[in-house]
C-alpha cells in the first residue's frame, strides 16, 4: 500500500490495487478492509473468481477524495457499521453507472454519472451495477450552514442538470489536480464543491451570507483548538470559550447552530479524541478511570454512558486494526491489497486536529 507524507507538491495519498486472479483471497481481504464503512454482498462468484478493486484516495485534512473501481456489489450501512466506524460526515458521490436502493427509507435511483449523497450516520443499502466512483467524505462540521437541513440522505442532483455538470466537472477536477495542491488548497477547493451545490439547490429563506458562514466555521475551528489545549481539564463553559475567541456568546452559539450546539461539540469532541487513543494503543489498556481523565470525563460511569450512547459499545470495545500488509509484487508504492483502514482514520483524524 502506498501512503505518502504530505508535503507543499501533494497531500497524503494512498492507493491499492488487487485482483482474485492473483491473490485467491482478494474479495475476502477487501470486505474486511472496508467493514467499517459498508457490509458487502452480492459480488459474483462470491468473489472467488473476476473480483477486482483500483483505488487512489486522498487526504485534505478530515477530508477524503477517492476514485474507486470495483466490481458489481450491494453495500449496506446499517447500526454495526454506523457505531464502530465512529465518523461524522457526509459522503458525496459519482457513480458512472446506476445505483438503486434505500437510504433510511428513501428510495435511491441514481442514473449513471449522476451527483448523489449520503448521511453517514444513517442507514443506507444501494446496488450498483459496478463500482466506479468518485466519492468525496467531508465532516459534518465543515458543511455550510444550509446544508444539513435539506433532506441530503440519498439526495440526487437530477441528471445533466447545470448544478451536477458543474458538480461532477469540479470534483473530476479536483481528483485530476490533487496530487499538485497543498493541504489548504484542497481544502479551499472542496469548500468550493458545496459553494456550487448551493447555487443550484438553494437555500432556506432566512439565509445566511457566505461571508457570515466562513466566519462561522472560523470560529469553529479556532474553538476546536482551544478545547483541545484544555481538553483533560474537564468541563469547559461556553462564556470560558467566547472570551477567549473574543466573540459574544450569542454569536459563538449561531456559530454552532448546525452542530447541535457548543457543549455537544465539546462532548463529540472528547469522546472522538478518547475513540482515537484507544484505537491506536498497543497492549493493555490502561483502566477507564484514567481515559476518562485524560479526556475531561468527571468519572468512569459518566465516559462509559457517552461513549456507548455515541459509539454503541463500550470503550474497552473499540476494535483494534493491525499495522498494514507489507507491499508484495506490483507497481512501486500500490498495495496489493484493499486499505479502506488507511482512509477511516484520516476521517477519524479530526479528533486529533
Amino acid at each position: 500500500m502506498g501512503e505518502s507524507p504530505g508535503s507543499r507538491s501533494g497531500p497524503v495519498s494512498v492507493t491499492w490495487s488487487l485482483s482474485s486472479d492473483g491473490r485467491p483471497d482478494a474479495f475476502a481481504g477487501y470486505r474486511r478492509s472496508i467493514a467499517d464503512l459498508y457490509d458487502v454482498t452480492d459480488v459474483a462468484g462470491d468473489g472467488v473468481s473476476g473480483f477486482s478493486s483500483r483505488t487512489t484516495a486522498y487526504r485534505f485534512g478530515a477530508t477524503s477524495l477517492a476514485r474507486g473501481r470495483s466490481v458489481a456489489q450491494t453495500l449496506a450501512r446499517g447500526p454495526v457499521q454506523i457505531g464502530r466506524s465512529g465518523i461524522d460526515h457526509i459522503s458525496v458521490i459519482i457513480n458512472r453507472t446506476r445505483t438503486v436502493g434505500d437510504c433510511d427509507g428513501r428510495d435511491l435511483n441514481a442514473a449513471a454519472g449522476t451527483v448523489q449523497f449520503r448521511d453517514l450516520t444513517r442507514p443506507s443499502t444501494t446496488r450498483a451495477e459496478g463500482i466506479d466512483t468518485l466519492n468525496l467524505i467531508v465532516p459534518r462540521t465543515s458543511l455550510p450552514s444550509w446544508m444539513p437541513g435539506r433532506g441530503l440522505h440519498g439526495l440526487v442532483l437530477p441528471a445533466a442538470s447545470a448544478g451536477e455538470r458543474l458538480v461532477v466537472s469540479h470534483l473530476q477536477t479536483l481528483f485530476d489536480v490533487a496530487p499538485d495542491l497543498s493541504e489548504d488548497e484542497g481544502a479551499a477547493a472542496v469548500e468550493a464543491t458545496f459553494v456550487i451545490a448551493e447555487r443550484f439547490m438553494g437555500r432556506p429563506g432566512a439565509v445566511t451570507p457566505l461571508q457570515t458562514e466562513a466566519i462561522h466555521r472560523t470560529l469553529r475551528q479556532r474553538a476546536l483548538r482551544f478545547v483541545d489545549t484544555r481538553l483533560s481539564g474537564g468541563p469547559i463553559a461556553t462564556a470560558g470559550i467566547a472570551r477567549a475567541l473574543g466573540v459574544s456568546r450569542s454569536s459563538l452559539y449561531r456559530a454552532f447552530e448546525t452542530t447541535g450546539g457548543v457543549q455537544a461539540f465539546i462532548l463529540g469532541h472528547r469522546l472522538d479524541r478518547a475513540y482515537v487513543a484507544l484505537r491506536m494503543h498497543r497492549g493493555p489498556l490502561p483502566p477507564l478511570a484514567e481515559i476518562a481523565g485524560q479526556h475531561g470525563f468527571t468519572g468512569e460511569a459518566v465516559f462509559v454512558r457517552a461513549f456507548r450512547d455515541r459509539f454503541g459499545f463500550r470503550p474497552d470495545g473499540v476494535p483494534s486494526w493491525g499495522p498494514p500488509a507489507a507491499p508484495t509484487q506490483g507497481p512501486p508504492g500500490v498495495y496489493d491489497g484493499a486499505a479502506h483502514e488507511v482512509i477511516m482514520d484520516w476521517l477519524r483524524s479530526r479528533a486529533l486536529a
